[in-house]
């Protein structure tokens, strides 16, 4: 792993969260609701695996593909933790203080996008105003 992605905030924070996450689910774990406990950590895990994926691409298209990952899988932690906090698995405090971090995670992930679909849509432009090699006519 590269200093660069240790220096990345998004990274930093969903690695955070991910640790919390998972120390709060063994916490509070039973055994009848292990199957809950570990998909919430799995997800949890898969948001900065995704942005550390996405950190490694090298074109602008495939970093979006996994910071989307990214964002799906934050999507899919925060209804996982609400279903859990309905079934009374997460206590009110660490649930509350999850919903925050993970709305943080997703203004940063969208902000993110919104450059990348820049960087992308700059790139095609780029490409159509310029003919491609062997694509000029010749007159008959």
């Amino acid at each position: 792993m590269t200093s660069g992605l240790r220096d990345l905030r998004i990274w930093q924070d969903s690695v955070a969260l991910g640790g919390d996450v998972v120390r709060v689910m063994r916490q509070h774990a039973r055994r009848e609701t292990r199957v809950v406990s570990d998909a919430i950590m799995t997800t949890a895990l898969a948001v900065g695996t995704h942005i550390a994926d996405g950190y490694a691409r090298y074109t602008p298209a495939e970093q979006r593909e996994s910071y989307m990952l990214a964002k799906r899988a934050l999507l899919r932690l925060e209804s996982e933790l609400a279903v859990a906090r309905q079934a009374e698995l997460v206590p009110a405090a660490p649930f509350t203080d999850f919903v925050a971090r993970s709305a943080q995670l997703a203004r940063m992930l969208g902000g993110f996008l919104v450059y990348l679909d820049r960087q992308v849509a700059e790139r095609d432009a780029a490409e159509r105003a310029s003919p491609s090699p062997g694509s000029a006519r010749v007159p008959s």
